[in-house]
């Protein structure tokens, strides 16, 4: 609209304004903005419910976590919570802690849920991944015997264990039924058995039926690997690192004057101390090192 017709408009519709300065007009138009709206007293809620279902949800993993039983959230973590708001923060807790559901059935609900989750997520990770295995049989004096699965893979470069399952045997504990109910796993998960590439066992001899023949087979097979490697890497093994090439750091008991020199004056160097931690070899192919101390 032009400034024209809005001067005219504020003169005819609003004459007791028509002396505000520009601030008045300004602060009536924040006002305006922040009023609360139907849609925003609903976000509001919402926001404070969804707060509420993620805090239940992060205690029932600290429950989880620490083997206690389900209802500690109901006795103890509920109460607790309800002290610090009240005698802390001085805050009323009776609707905060409406928010946050830690019955006995609700904790067992959530851990259950996120067990399932984290299940499918290891299951999806292993179907293309090489991975180890452990299995671990035990049989208890009133329960049936209980099969239990350990992988170990790597993700994100780095090394990880986790529990695959844990399933009963229902009618023995040799390797023929332990195998079973592997494969059976294996086949409901969609992962290929060819992605094992070990497997570690509690008692590998009862359960492979291994035989005397087949470790004197293996021991020959490792003595004759321990030779070729012997004469092959001769001369690594024969070879003499001093000490301030693994820890330039370290005490200097170098015999060389230069070296010592050179070893001080890098002794000095702190950013050059942070790099030795990803390892001596790393550190000494630095290009910045052969000219800056020349050792």
């Amino acid at each position: 609209m032009k400034p024209s017709k809005l001067q005219d408009h504020l003169r005819r519709c609003h004459p007791d304004k028509t002396e505000k300065d520009l601030k008045y007009f300004q602060t009536l138009k924040d006002k305006f903005q922040k009023r609360p709206t139907l849609d925003r007293m609903f976000a509001s809620t919402s926001q404070r419910n969804d707060d509420g279902l993620r805090a239940s949800y992060n205690i029932s993993l600290l429950i989880a976590k620490s083997g206690k039983p389900h209802t500690i959230g109901e006795k103890l973590i509920l109460p607790a919570v309800e002290e610090v708001l009240k005698t802390v923060l001085h805050k009323p807790a009776s609707d905060i802690i409406k928010r946050i559901p830690l019955s006995n059935n609700t904790v067992e609900r959530r851990i259950d849920g996120m067990s399932s989750d984290i299940e499918s997520f290891l299951c999806n990770y292993l179907q293309p991944t090489h991975f180890s295995i452990e299995l671990d049989e035990s049989t208890l004096p009133v329960n049936p015997a209980l099969l239990l699965a350990y992988v170990r893979f790597i993700m994100n470069q780095e090394i990880y264990e986790e529990l695959l399952f844990a399933r009963t045997l229902i009618t023995d504990t040799r390797g023929e039924s332990i195998f079973h109910v592997l494969e059976d796993y294996f086949i409901e998960k969609a992962i290929p058995l060819s992605n094992i590439i070990s497997v570690a066992t509690d008692g590998a001899p009862a359960m492979t039926s291994c035989q005397e023949d087949d470790v004197s087979t293996y021991v020959q097979h490792l003595n004759a690997l321990y030779s070729d490697f012997e004469s092959r890497f001769e001369d690594i093994l024969t070879m003499v690192i001093p000490p301030w090439i693994i820890n330039p750091y370290g005490d200097i008991e170098e015999t060389n004057v230069i070296i010592q020199e050179e070893l001080t004056e890098l002794s000095t160097d702190e950013e050059l101390k942070v790099q030795l931690k990803i390892g001596y070899q790393q550190f000494w192919m630095q290009n910045n090192i052969p000219v800056t101390y020349p050792v």
